[in-house]
C-alpha cells in the first residue's frame, strides 16, 4: 500500500515475529491486536503494532533455569503430596499433573518479580506445599512501609499457554465463597511442551537418542532449555468477569465459565498502580 504505516496481515505477522496461529487468536479472539478491513482484506497500523509489541516486551519477565527448577520441584512435591489427578481432561498421570501445575507456579514467581522491578512492590507468595487443600489467594502478604501484612484484596493468578486469548475460571473458582478472589491476574507462560526432555538432554540416558536426532536432518532436535518467558497480560476485577458457555474457538460442553479476553484486561502502568494502592 502507499501508506507504509499500513501493513497487510502477512506483513504484520512478520513484523511482530509471532506464529500465525497466535496472531489469529490475538486479533480475532482477544482483539488485543486491532485492524481494519479494506475490500475484505485486513490491514494493521504499524504504530499500533509497535505499541502492542512494546507493551508485550515491558510485561514479559524471563525466568532463569534456576527459577524453573525451583518451580518444577515445587510442582512435583504437590503431585506426590496428594494433589488430585482428576483434571479437566479426565484422569491425569503424575507427569501431566506436574505439567499443569508448573504453569501457575511460574506465573506466580514472574508476577512477584514484575511487581518488585516495575513498581517497587514486594509481595510474599504462599510457598508451602499443601496439595490436600486449594488456596484461593496467591498473594500471602504484601510489604507496606517496611512491614509485611495481609492484602486487603484476595488475588488469584491464572496462567495459560502463550497462544490463549482468554482468562478462564471454572464455575467453582468463582461461585464458591472460599475459592473466589477479588481480582485475577492473567499471564501467558512460554514453557516448551518438551521442557522436561530439554532439561535432561545432557543426561547420559539421552546420549544415544540425541545423537540419532542430530544425525538425521528431518528429525526435530532436543533443544537446550533457556530462560522461560512469562508474559503478564493484565488483570480483571471479579465483578467484571463474563458468565459464558463458550468463547471463540471453544465450547464449554460441561457448564459455564467466567471469562475475560486479554484485550479487555487492565494493563497500563496507571491500572497497576491503582490496583497496588488497593492492596
Amino acid at each position: 500500500m502507499e501508506n507504509n504505516k499500513e501493513l497487510s496481515k502477512k506483513e504484520a505477522i512478520k513484523f511482530l515475529d509471532i506464529p500465525e496461529k497466535d496472531f489469529k487468536n490475538y486479533h480475532e479472539f482477544s482483539e488485543e491486536i486491532k485492524g481494519h478491513q479494506i475490500n475484505r482484506r485486513w490491514y494493521f497500523n504499524k504504530d499500533n503494532l509497535i505499541a502492542w509489541k512494546k507493551l508485550k516486551d515491558a510485561r514479559t519477565i524471563n525466568l532463569s533455569i534456576k527459577e524453573y527448577e525451583v518451580c518444577f520441584q515445587f510442582a512435583i512435591k504437590m503431585v506426590y503430596g496428594g494433589l488430585s489427578l482428576n483434571g479437566i481432561r479426565g484422569q491425569r498421570t503424575e507427569v501431566q499433573a506436574a505439567d499443569d501445575v508448573i504453569l501457575g507456579i511460574l506465573a506466580e514467581h514472574a508476577i512477584k518479580t514484575f511487581l518488585h522491578k516495575k513498581f517497587a512492590t514486594e509481595i510474599k507468595l504462599d510457598e508451602k506445599v499443601h496439595p490436600e487443600e486449594i488456596t484461593p489467594q496467591d498473594f500471602d502478604q504484601i510489604k507496606d512501609r517496611g512491614i509485611l501484612r495481609k492484602p486487603k484484596l484476595g488475588v488469584g493468578i491464572k496462567a495459560s499457554k502463550i497462544k490463549n486469548a482468554f482468562l478462564v475460571l471454572g464455575s467453582n473458582e468463582f461461585e464458591l465463597p472460599d475459592r473466589k478472589s477479588d481480582v485475577y491476574i492473567f499471564a501467558r507462560v512460554g514453557l516448551p511442551s518438551d521442557h522436561l526432555f530439554r532439561i535432561l538432554r545432557d543426561h547420559s540416558f539421552f546420549g544415544e537418542v540425541r545423537k540419532f536426532l542430530d544425525d538425521h536432518v528431518n528429525f526435530k532436535k532436543i533443544l537446550k532449555l533457556e530462560e522461560i518467558p512469562v508474559w503478564i497480560c493484565g488483570f480483571t476485577y471479579a465483578k467484571e468477569l463474563e458468565k459464558v458457555t463458550s468463547i471463540p474457538g471453544q465450547e464449554f460442553t460441561n457448564g459455564h465459565r467466567y471469562v475475560k479476553s486479554v484485550g479487555n484486561l487492565h494493563n497500563s502502568d496507571k491500572d497497576w498502580e491503582t490496583l497496588i494502592n488497593k492492596l
